[in-house]
């Protein structure tokens, strides 16, 4: 083994043996971010859920970047056609129940959803995917 291996190798060995100190494998091994959501269906008061699992940050990347935004959009500034990436973005996120995009836009066009209640779905989407970890900050004492 070269020098630089061992190294590697004591430094992974010595992060193993120290309980607060995270190893590559509890990175990987990471589950997804979860989240079951339960509301009323307008009009009906009906119970229904959903439940929506997170995609990597690549695999979203690569989803906007299919869904540019129109001229008019580009000029105010978006990046992404939110007509055509909501639905695109529902289908991958939401997996319970398993609609397809083409389902998603079916709801996204209807005149029976308003803006408010489409968006409700697409930001419980984007909140999933974009936020965070909670990491405390600290200065040094």
């Amino acid at each position: 083994m070269a020098k630089e291996e061992v190294e590697v190798v004591q430094s992974r060995e010595a992060q193993r043996q120290h309980a607060k100190r995270a190893t590559l494998d509890q990175l990987l091994g990471k589950k997804r971010a979860e989240r079951e959501v339960t509301f009323q269906m307008p009009g009906s008061g009906e119970e229904v859920s959903f439940l929506f699992r997170a995609i990597g940050a690549k695999e979203y990347d690569q989803l906007v970047s299919k869904h540019p935004p129109t001229p008019e959009g580009r000029i105010e500034g978006s990046t992404f056609n939110i007509h055509t990436f909501a639905p695109a973005l529902l289908a991958r996120v939401v997996v319970d129940p398993d609609f397809s995009a083409t389902e998603w836009e079916k709801v996204w066009n209807s005149p029976d959803w308003n803006r408010g209640e489409v968006m409700q779905f697409f930001s419980i989407a984007v909140e999933l995917c974009s936020t965070g970890m909670s990491i405390p900050f600290s200065g040094r004492d």
